[in-house]
């Protein structure tokens, strides 16, 4: 799996001295003309950066759904549920596990329509059972979304690639590290500013969410000539940010 790890950091930087209630030895002197040497009365160093780590997608999740109308809400419901009992069985031809597919979406709802004079009258009932298919290899979310149409689904709301979460945990440490090791070389190039030197971490926060890439669908030939849908994914970044205070003398 490639991996490619990307830092961007933002660095917002306050030196100054935190009293913490004690009183300094020499009243009479302006605050910050001196490093403290007391850890209470230390100066601190506010620092904002952000780290990214990404790697190619190792999850493909393919959204379908079966639809169903007719003049009854059992009709519709029992013609949904016929084309559901195909559509699972497809893919289970095409190897995907039960346990990776998921409803998502059912419903039975009555269909109206209005006239030019205003009043409501009924079209029968539509019914939906929709479907989310776990992918594990990317590269088959194309072949496994034909076969879902092939069994039955006459509804595809996209398909939309991700990361294990094993994977995802390996890069949000990656994300954590670089941002943290940013963090320390702003902090200490603005204490150097000041004749200072950084002494130690007193806090840091960690915040951050994952980005989803777009995933584009396109039709192609397969080896014996019949159309098939290609899928292209992206990499998929996971991005944290931090926020770190630092004490120097």
């Amino acid at each position: 799996m490639r991996r490619n790890l990307t830092v961007l950091v933002a660095v917002v930087v306050a030196v100054g001295v935190v009293t913490a209630g004690v009183v300094a030895a020499n009243p009479g002197s302006p605050a910050a003309t001196a490093a403290p040497q007391n850890a209470q009365n230390a100066t601190t160093i506010d620092v904002s950066a952000s780290g990214s780590a990404s790697a190619e997608p190792d999850t493909a999740v393919v959204s379908v759904a079966v639809v169903a109308h007719a003049d009854s809400a059992d009709a519709a419901r029992a013609a949904v549920a016929a084309n559901a009992s195909t559509l699972r069985d497809a893919l289970a031809d095409a190897g995907v596990a039960s346990d990776d597919v998921e409803t998502t979406t059912y419903r039975v709802t009555e269909r109206t329509t209005r006239t030019t004079d205003g009043t409501t009258t009924s079209d029968g009932y539509e019914a939906v059972h929709g479907f989310a298919v776990t992918v594990e290899d990317p590269d088959r979310a194309g072949v496994v979304l034909d076969a879902a149409v092939a069994g039955g689904a006459n509804r595809v709301n996209g398909v939309r690639f991700t990361l294990s979460e094993e994977t995802r945990a390996d890069l949000r440490t990656q994300a954590i590290e670089s941002a943290m090791s940013d963090a320390r070389v702003q902090a200490s190039a603005a204490a150097n500013a000041e004749n200072l030197t950084v002494t130690g971490l007193r806090s840091a926060s960690v915040g951050g969410g994952y980005g989803v890439p777009v995933a584009y669908a396109s039709a192609g030939d397969s080896a014996g000539g019949s159309a098939r849908t290609v899928v292209d994914g992206a990499p998929v970044s996971v991005t944290v940010t931090v926020q770190a205070t630092y004490t120097a003398n």
